[in-house]
């Protein structure tokens, strides 16, 4: 959201008709803080699914390497030399 400085003047103007010049300043920390509180809590749902994306990804990687090496230990092991003429 991007707002010019005459579009902030304008809302400032506004709230302060509306609610007055005892109120106005009180009504500005309850919004800040309302931000601080949405910032923090956003972080740390950020961070949670991070961190679940994170070990989804790692038990699917286990995952597959076990299917790779159960592959591979399925497989009969065969001797091929390279220099030996088949």
């Amino acid at each position: 959201m991007n707002l010019t400085p005459n579009e902030i003047l304008i809302i400032c103007l506004v709230a302060l008709i509306a609610l007055g010049p005892k109120q106005l300043p009180e009504t500005a920390r309850q919004i800040a803080k309302g931000f601080g509180e949405l910032r923090r809590h956003s972080s740390q749902l950020r961070a949670e699914f991070t961190s679940v994306v994170d070990q989804a990804v790692e038990e699917s990687h286990d995952q597959e390497l076990l299917r790779q090496t159960k592959e591979t230990d399925d497989c009969p092991i065969q001797d091929v030399n390279p220099r030996d003429p088949q």
